[in-house]
């Protein structure tokens, strides 16, 4: 931007006598006009590719964070070259520079942050993805972007306040004692969130439950020290990620069928109907069709409870849905007592369901 002033004065200089600008508003101007120059080819080149094209969605998000760091940077250059001479450290032009580049190129990653998620998952190869495992990619390429914007200001801040690369090697050292001490909790977090998004044991949407802890909930989002589930009781509960690296996981979304335990327990007198029962229960549970033929389906008599015999049903549903499941153990209920209605035994009442 600097070395334009000299083309620009000369051009001033030519003007008439009452059009010529002073000199102190030259760098302002001229840090409109570039940033005006760059929003106008950022809008012409975009309306030059098609509505679905991924640069045409690319340069309307970022003409913005172009431009307005063109004129920010105009605009504190003259503050600069207008202060007086001060024992105060100031930033010199160069570092201004560097450090407009850098604010401009993660502006612009943040902004189009949204827009390239979007076009990723509509390519071929992500949408042949299953579910769980999409949203898995999204949501790392999501993090990952971010933590490339805090990188590149991080890294810009550390060198405008003149943090060589001895005092990071320093500072690592004092941090790696850290870390022994009192960190090692946070690392330890961190990098299981890391290994979370590796091994993907679960992905946001789905329900888990940690028996240790007797939590049970849905994952709501997975950072990089901890993972936010909503239980049951729609409360909000957030679990460190070194948890899921210490302690056993079932996430309940991946359960391909549903296991069905009904247990009926009957008076004394009935126990000459059990054989008959039991061979008539068994004949319904092969016909069926809302049972898996390929899993264990059997109902037996599994002892003598304080009423009578005690008869159990298990069986497993052809699909992983609670509801059908529900639907199911519900139709198995009412021929249950159907069955034992017929052949004059009488259900007791403490009978057990576990689905």
């Amino acid at each position: 931007m600097l070395s334009i002033l000299p083309v620009w004065a000369s051009l001033d200089s030519r003007l008439p006598q009452g059009w010529q600008l002073p000199l102190a508003l030259h760098l302002p101007l001229i840090s409109l006009v570039l940033a005006a120059i760059t929003w106008l080819l950022c809008s012409l080149l975009a309306r030059r590719l098609g509505r679905a094209s991924l640069l045409r969605a690319l340069l309307l998000r970022v003409r913005l964070s172009l431009a307005i760091p063109l004129l920010l940077g105009g605009e504190l250059l003259w503050l600069l070259r207008l202060l007086p001479p001060t024992d105060l450290p100031l930033p010199s032009a160069q570092d201004l520079r560097q450090l407009l580049v850098v604010v401009a190129l993660a502006w612009s990653l943040a902004r189009c942050r949204g827009t390239l998620l979007v076009w990723v998952e509509s390519t071929a190869a992500v949408a042949a993805l299953e579910g769980r495992e999409r949203l898995a990619l999204l949501d790392l390429l999501d993090k990952l972007i971010g933590l490339l914007v805090a990188v590149l200001l991080g890294w810009q801040v550390l060198r405008l306040l003149g943090v060589s690369a001895g005092v990071l090697l320093t500072a690592g050292g004092f941090g790696a004692a850290a870390l022994a001490f009192g960190a090692r909790t946070i690392v330890e977090n961190g990098l299981s969130g890391v290994g979370l998004y590796l091994s993907r044991p679960f992905v946001v949407g789905d329900v888990i439950r940690l028996p240790a802890q007797q939590l049970q909930g849905e994952v709501e989002a997975i950072g990089w020290f901890h993972t936010r589930l909503r239980d049951p009781e729609r409360q909000t509960v957030y679990i460190p990620n070194g948890t899921f690296i210490s302690q056993a996981v079932q996430n309940l979304a991946q359960i391909d069928r549903r296991r069905l335990e009904l247990e009926v327990s009957l008076r004394p007198r009935d126990r000459d109907a059990v054989p008959a029962i039991v061979a008539e229960l068994q004949g319904l549970l092969a016909a069926e069709p809302a049972v898996d033929p390929g899993l264990p389906a059997r109902v037996h008599l599994v002892g003598f409870g304080t009423s009578g015999p005690l008869l159990r049903l298990v069986c497993h549903a052809a699909t992983a849905d609670q509801a059908a499941a529900l639907d199911l153990q519900q139709r198995l209920l009412l021929l249950i007592g159907t069955v034992v209605e017929r052949h004059g035994a009488v259900i007791a009442l403490h009978s057990r369901v576990q689905a």
